[in-house]
């Protein structure tokens, strides 16, 4: 009878990994193995049609001057509980040198809960391009409380916002630099 209830326990479990909603915000870090430096990195996670959807944001910084780079994602449960998730396209960034909008980055991340709080934590890659060497690291995030799904919607409009201001600024330094020739 006992090895029945810890067997049943046992195949239970993955399925409680299932059930866990990974919707939210999630703040942290990204270690890059390359640079031996962290970036603070942080993944908003929400639901649309019994699918996860989301986007990334780093921050470099670069000769004292802090940079981000915001990205959609694919977000999704593996049948191993892990979370895996995938670049999409490059939405924002304010760099100083053009991105390489060919360069994506796949997390694999486990989901646990340490003294009440949640945390996301893995490793990542990215893919291997002409120019460029793939990057190895580590990502840790905690979820941040009270951020709902509408959250989301509103922080990307937001960021909407912030990418037509930065068209608007790199095509008025365009036209200024032109009249300044």
């Amino acid at each position: 009878m006992k090895f029945i209830a810890v067997s049943l326990i046992a195949l239970c479990l993955p399925v409680s990994i299932f059930c866990q909603d990974i919707s939210g915000l999630w703040t942290g870090t990204l270690y890059n193995d390359s640079t031996q430096q962290f970036h603070d990195y942080e993944i908003g996670i929400s639901k649309e049609k019994g699918k996860y959807i989301g986007f990334s944001k780093t921050w470099f910084v670069i000769n004292q001057e802090k940079y981000e780079g915001l990205k959609k994602v694919k977000v999704r449960i593996a049948t191993d509980g892990k979370i895996v998730i995938e670049d999409v396209e490059l939405v924002f960034n304010n760099y100083p040198v053009q991105a390489h909008k060919e360069v994506r980055q796949l997390s694999i991340l486990d989901i646990e809960q340490q003294e009440g709080q949640y945390l996301l934590s893995g490793l990542f890659v990215t893919n291997a391009t002409k120019r460029h060497s793939p990057i190895t690291g580590k990502i840790v995030l905690k979820r941040k409380s009270g951020f709902s799904a509408a959250d989301h919607e509103q922080y990307l409009q937001n960021r909407g916002t912030v990418k037509e201001e930065a068209t608007k600024v790199n095509s008025d330094q365009l036209v200024k630099n032109e009249k300044e020739k």
